[in-house]
């Protein structure tokens, strides 16, 4: 289910809690809330990023996709066009199907010159990044050797190789448990090479957790228990670099030291249990300065709602998403039972 209502509107309607009750069903809920009578923000653009190209896939597989907002009209109209449009009809085509459907969408001249403006690019979600055929155009940004490539069209990705295949899947499989769980993320697309991971390159207004606002560390602090629950020991950075923030949005911006590998490819090994010690390390650890800096102050209630993030996420989910992204019934397993430690924690 897409949900475009900003969140003032579900506590008006008397939902505050929908994503949740949608949620324990045992399905998926994105939300990406557009104003009453308007169209996308930049911010809105760049989480389409991702959360589009999970939406067409499911739709070309078959799922159904509800797409809603307060009245059905305006916003939902828009966007069940935008999506008709990017799997391949034109966008009169689109129009004319959504109003069939429901008569008065699409209210605004703005909503449906969003619309007319549209193009299809169901191709384009399949290619897989091939760094030979690209310009690099920047270098490394972190620890691992990683270069930023621009293709023929202009479009920027940061690739980076990793010490296997085995830890690039372990990294793609962390970043769709973030995005099952909410928490934002750099977009993820196809790298050719099995050791490659490749993201969507993002001008970041920020690169450092040193330089979030107190708004912003409250903001990153609301996914704490996503780092916790998936182990990402480098949640913060070595050096204080993999938070980062763009149009308003605090991200994490790698997810390599997450699930059952460290930040480097070594294997965790037992380290990687079901009992969810980082919900103490994250915040304590003296070897770990940044983590400490931005989540040291959480308290009692925001660490209970941080966890209310994890364990509210339907088991099913769980396992779909581990077992989609080439992940064991082992770990699919594991993930449970450090989400129930984690539910533990706070009876």
């Amino acid at each position: 289910m897409l949900t475009l209502v900003e969140p003032a509107e579900l506590a008006a309607l008397k939902v505050p809690h929908l994503g949740a009750e949608i949620r324990s069903r045992g399905l998926d809920w994105r939300h990406l809330p557009i104003a009453d009578y308007s169209v996308p923000t930049e911010a809105f653009e760049r989480e389409w990023q991702s959360h589009g190209r999970d939406i067409r896939a499911l739709i070309s597989g078959g799922t159904d996709v509800v797409v809603h907002c307060k009245g059905g009209l305006g916003r939902a109209g828009m966007i069940a066009a935008r999506l008709l449009i990017e799997l391949g009809l034109t966008p009169e085509q689109a129009i004319q199907d959504v109003r069939r459907a429901r008569k008065g969408a699409i209210e605004t001249p703005a909503q449906l010159a969003l619309v007319r403006r549209t193009r299809a690019i169901i191709s384009t979600d399949a290619d897989a990044i091939d760094t030979a055929t690209m310009q690099k155009v920047g270098g490394r940004m972190g620890s691992n050797p990683a270069g930023v490539y621009q293709d023929s069209s202009g479009r920027r990705f940061y690739v980076k190789s990793l010490e296997s295949p085995a830890h690039a899947r372990n990294e793609i499989l962390a970043a769709k448990l973030y995005q099952l769980a909410g928490a934002p993320t750099l977009t993820y697309v196809s790298a050719k090479e099995p050791n490659e991971v490749a993201t969507v390159f993002v001008d970041l207004d920020k690169k450092h957790v040193s330089q979030l606002s107190d708004g912003e560390r409250r903001q990153a602090q609301r996914w704490f228990g996503v780092h916790a629950w998936t182990a990402n020991w480098d949640a913060a950075g070595f050096d204080g670099d993999n938070q980062g923030v763009a149009g308003g949005v605090v991200l994490t911006l790698d997810v390599g030291g997450a699930l059952e590998f460290r930040a480097q490819g070594d294997p965790k090994g037992r380290a990687f249990g079901a009992s969810v010690r980082e919900l103490d390390t994250l915040r304590t650890d003296a070897d770990n300065t940044h983590a400490v800096r931005l989540f040291g102050d959480i308290g009692p209630a925001e660490i209970g709602d941080a966890i209310a993030v994890v364990t509210r996420i339907p088991d099913a989910a769980i396992r779909r998403v581990v077992a989609e992204n080439g992940g064991s019934s082992s770990l699919a397993e594991k993930m449970i039972a450090r989400k129930a430690d984690m539910a533990r924690r706070v009876a």
